[in-house]
């Protein structure tokens, strides 16, 4: 969805193009690009960690660029300037979640909503983004209905996206704890 797919297109359309055509624009030739655009994660991965630091910096960059302009509602030019310019926080930020992503989170599809019963007796505030374009709302809503019903609460914030730092997503973990 955020990184293959182009689902992001629907609700990011000039976030999405500057994310695959990286890709597209340090491809060898239009050959590698039909190959690589079916997998851009992978492809992303592959120059995050090229020997040639140059490669690697302008796909860090254009990696985090996307997804923090799509992780708020209302995004923060300054901080995206600074991690932008930030290769100390830019690399590993953009490995880190390229690394997750390429191994599906390290668990199997489903695997969470198949083991909710292990959390049974477990209090869980499930507080999550209406508008978050990374984690998609009906995940959260998903789990909330595997979870015991008397032991979770499911909070979908109006106007909220993906990062922890939107004042909604604040104002409801705050009350959750």
């Amino acid at each position: 969805y955020l990184f293959q797919s182009g689902d992001a297109f629907c609700h990011h359309p000039e976030a999405w193009n500057g994310f695959s055509e990286h890709i597209r624009t340090t491809c060898a030739d239009s050959l590698v690009w039909e190959t690589e655009r079916q997998n851009l994660l992978g492809a992303y991965y592959k120059r995050l960690c090229s020997s040639d630091t140059e490669v690697a910096n302008a796909a860090a960059r254009a990696f985090v660029r996307y997804e923090l302009s799509i992780s708020k509602t209302f995004p923060d030019e300054t901080k995206l300037r600074h991690v932008l310019a930030t290769p100390s926080i830019l690399i590993p930020f953009a490995l880190f979640e390229a690394h997750y992503m390429l191994n599906n989170g390290f668990l199997r599809r489903g695997q969470l909503l198949e083991n909710a019963h292990l959390m049974a007796k477990i209090p869980v505030v499930i507080v999550h983004g209406r508008c978050d374009f990374v984690c998609r709302p009906d995940a959260a809503y998903r789990l909330s209905r595997a979870l015991e019903p008397d032991c979770v609460r499911l909070e979908m914030v109006a106007g909220a996206g993906h990062s922890d730092s939107e004042p909604g997503i604040i104002d409801a973990i705050v009350r959750a704890t």
